[in-house]
Formats: structure tokens, sequence, C-alpha cells
């Protein structure tokens, strides 16, 4: 059998999608007469049977038709798809969007991705964009951002997790600095049920492991009815006394405050109290992103000289 060419794959797809070979000869650049010899070209090199049947009004796919195009049609995907992956690659990855919530979390290895990145790839640029506090993972759903540093746990069906950026973060307690627990020299999640707490709205199970409902000993955990726009008025409810906020230490300390105390959270019951706390970076399932994925391999790049995060992102994988 002759060798196939791919401008005659190429013509057999269009042609399979237009449905008029007018169209499908101005598309691909075309005399009409020319689009015909190539399809008659094709159907021979595949063993004489008619791929289109062909009236002056209507062109349809045959059924033999019908099976090659249904069998090339994925094949031609990842064809476009790796096409477009090596065409990025030449043209450098350009725009990278991560969304953070603080500067802080997982500052270390993030930074030293962004220089390696930056370094690597001529035309290469990473932002950072503020992801709202009420709205974590709203830019990564609506493609605002390509990344987002996320606090663990969270299992959404939408979100893929990848490499560790941190673990092991400590938990704390921000109350005003006049609070009854300011004087205490740490916490635990038993004395959360005295005073209304900020809790994240979603997703429920990072909720959950920011502040639970209840206590260790099934005391109800109350979460503060108060709605809070950004981490501004968040500081100043606290520095007022109206609530108090679990959070980690990387978040407390990068946003201290003169009116605020930070007190660490020492399980009592270890199992069931606060363990430590680990972020990840995030993307959104579903489509690809050349300048993402190689953003990613640089970040496990530097995840290597970072052994502890390495043996963990194998575990959580």
């Amino acid at each position: 059998m002759a060798d196939v060419e791919l401008r005659e794959l190429t013509l057999f797809m269009v042609l399979a999608e237009e449905l008029h070979f007018g169209r499908t000869a101005e598309r691909l650049g075309l005399t009409t007469s020319r689009a015909s010899q190539t399809l008659r070209a094709l159907e021979r090199k595949l063993g004489g049977r008619r791929l289109f049947d062909r009236t002056s009004r209507v062109v349809t796919l045959t059924a033999a038709g019908q099976a090659l195009h249904d069998e090339l049609a994925p094949i031609v995907t990842d064809l476009d798809n790796a096409l477009a992956r090596a065409r990025g690659r030449a043209a450098g990855p350009g725009l990278i969007r991560i969304g953070v919530l603080n500067a802080a979390s997982g500052s270390l290895v993030l930074n030293e991705a962004v220089k390696l990145f930056e370094q690597s790839y001529a035309g290469a640029d990473v932002r950072l964009v503020a992801t709202p506090l009420t709205d974590r993972l709203g830019p990564l759903r609506r493609r605002e951002v390509d990344l987002s540093v996320t606090r663990l746990p969270l299992d959404q069906p939408d979100i893929v997790i990848g490499p560790l950026l941190s673990r092991g973060d400590p938990r704390v307690v921000m109350v005003a600095v006049d609070h009854p627990l300011a004087s205490r020299s740490q916490v635990s999640v038993e004395d959360f049920a005295d005073y209304p707490v900020r809790r994240p709205a979603d997703p429920p199970e990072l909720a959950e492991a920011s502040c639970p409902t209840h206590t260790p000993s099934g005391r109800p955990i109350v979460s503060a009815d108060i709605h809070i726009n950004d981490s501004s008025e968040l500081l100043l409810l606290i520095a007022q006394g109206r609530l108090i906020h679990p959070t980690v230490a990387p978040f407390a300390e990068h946003f201290r405050h003169p009116g605020i105390a930070i007190i660490p959270i020492i399980p009592i019951i270890p199992i069931q109290d606060l363990p430590p706390s680990s972020t990840a970076l995030a993307w959104l399932r579903g489509y690809d992103d050349p300048a993402r994925d190689a953003f990613l391999a640089t970040i496990e790049h530097v995840v290597k000289s970072h052994p502890h995060l390495e043996q963990d992102a194998r575990q959580k994988v």
C-alpha cells in the first residue's frame, strides 16, 4: 500500500467537518479540483473504498469514512496538542499567574522556583495574584490564575493537587492583646468553644481542618456571624476582640499586628486536635497548559533540594 501523506489525512478531517468541498479547499488554501484529487488519492491508498458520498448538493461520510474519522479524531487531537506544546517551548512560556492568599505560604520553595524559571526561559514572567479571603478557589476556577497556592486538605473533583511547597507549619491562634487567651503560653482547640472564631466558608474539608465545628470533647465551636471582605478587615476584627482566628504561623507572622497576640496551639489529644499544616500548588483539571506544566517541572526540580517535601509528596500521591 502506498504511503498515506499527512496532507491527505488533514484534508479528510477538514472535509469530514465541513462536508463541503469549497469550504474545505478555502480553509486549506487549495482549489476545489485539487481537494477532490487529494481525496481520490487517499481513497486509492486505502483500498479504493469511498470515504464520502458526493452529489452536486450534498457531501456525507460513508460508513468507511465515519469509521476512519472516529479512529483518527483522538490521534489528531493528540498531535495538535503536541505541536502546540512544541510551539510553546520554542516561543517561551510567557506569563504564569499564581494565586496566593499571602506571600508567606510556601514562600521558600516558591521563590526559588520563580527565580529559576525566569532564568531558564526567555521571556518567562511569574506574577503572584492575591487570592480573595472569601473566595480562595474562585480565581482558579474562573481561569484568572493558572496555579493557586492552597492549604491542605483539599478534595475537590475539578482541582488537581500538585507538589508540596511546605509541610509541618505550626498552628496558632490570633487574638487581641487584651483577650483572655493573650496571656497564655499555649492553647488547645478546647479553648475555642468559649469564643467566636473565624472559620473559612469553603471548601468544607479545608474549613474543618482549619477550625473544626466541635472540640475533641464534643463542645460546639461557634463561628462569628460577621462578613469579612479581606485580610485588613480580619485583622481589625481580631484586634477589637470580636473574634479569634485559628490559623498557621506563616499567615500570622506575615500579617503581624501590634494589637494582636499570636498563641501556639498545642494539641491535648493529637489524633483529634489540629495537626501541623501543609501547603501545595493546585490547578484546574481538564485543560492543557504547556506554560503551567513547564513551571510545575521547575517546582519539582526545586522540591528535590528539599528532601522532606519530596518524601511527603510521594506519600501523598
